[in-house]
């Protein structure tokens, strides 16, 4: 996952699925960080979409070049203002009985998804040939 002064993308490696959208107006402005966090949020939605048609997925890795963001998903505390996130993603969690583990990436080793949250859309096809490139719309109840 990864977010940008452009939008958000999520990357799904296994499926060769890209998604991506620009940042959400109705969301706090200045901080990195709450886009960062809303992008691992998106991806971890992912599973509730899976559930609906059928596909069962118990675990999910997803990666972040973001450590503040790694933090608040693997101790599940955070400042108020990234609460909603947190609440939204543990409640696909706990509905879709998923286990989520956010780990860090290094940026330089993100690029699908940084090119994905810059709109470089071109840029992810040339990274990886075929990949199928979706709108990715942010979860509503993670923006507070």
């Amino acid at each position: 996952t990864d977010a940008s002064g452009h939008g958000l993308g999520v990357y799904l490696p296994w499926l060769r699925m890209g998604f991506h959208c620009d940042l959400p107006t109705d969301a706090p402005a200045g901080t990195i960080f709450f886009f960062e966090a809303l992008a691992v949020c998106a991806a971890i939605h992912r599973a509730r979409v899976w559930k609906k048609v059928g596909r069962s997925v118990r675990r999910l890795a997803v990666l972040s070049d973001n450590t503040n963001t790694v933090a608040i998903f693997n101790s599940l505390r955070a400042t108020p203002p990234y609460n909603p996130i947190l609440k939204s993603a543990v409640d696909v969690m706990i509905e879709c009985n998923l286990d989520v583990r956010v780990e860090h990436i290094p940026g330089i080793q993100n690029v699908v998804a940084d090119a994905l949250s810059r709109g470089k859309l071109q840029l992810a096809r040339e990274l990886v040939p075929g990949i199928d490139l979706l709108p990715l719309v942010p979860p509503r109840d993670a923006l507070g």
